[in-house]
């Protein structure tokens, strides 16, 4: 189906997509745990990975800096500020049962 003219010129099409990258960094990116390769399971947890009542997440500071970084690297606008949110999901493997996103 061919789009009129004036359809055309009420809409602009944008495309955003969703990346996943792995930061080298040596902790996770919402606690200070440890991320070694090879380390024995649940050995590199703690009650905020965990997701425990009462332990909040917060950022890890060298992730944001090279998220940045990467971001001008690549020639993209770095907004000033973003909100995360957590988001209730279930999935077999992650048994605090959320994930947090980041939303604008």
């Amino acid at each position: 189906m061919n789009a009129s003219p004036k359809f055309a010129r009420e809409f602009q099409t944008i495309i955003g997509l969703e990346v996943h990258v792995q930061l080298k960094t040596q902790t996770k990116l919402f606690c200070r745990c440890e991320t070694r390769f090879g380390a024995e399971p649940n050995t590199q947890v703690c009650p905020v990975c965990l997701g425990l009542p009462g332990a909040l997440p917060v950022m890890i500071q060298r992730a944001i800096e090279l998220a940045i970084r990467t971001g001008l690297a690549l020639n993209c606008s770095i907004p000033p500020m973003t909100k995360w949110d957590r988001k209730q999901y279930f999935y077999p493997d992650l048994p605090k049962g959320y994930q947090i996103s980041q939303f604008d």
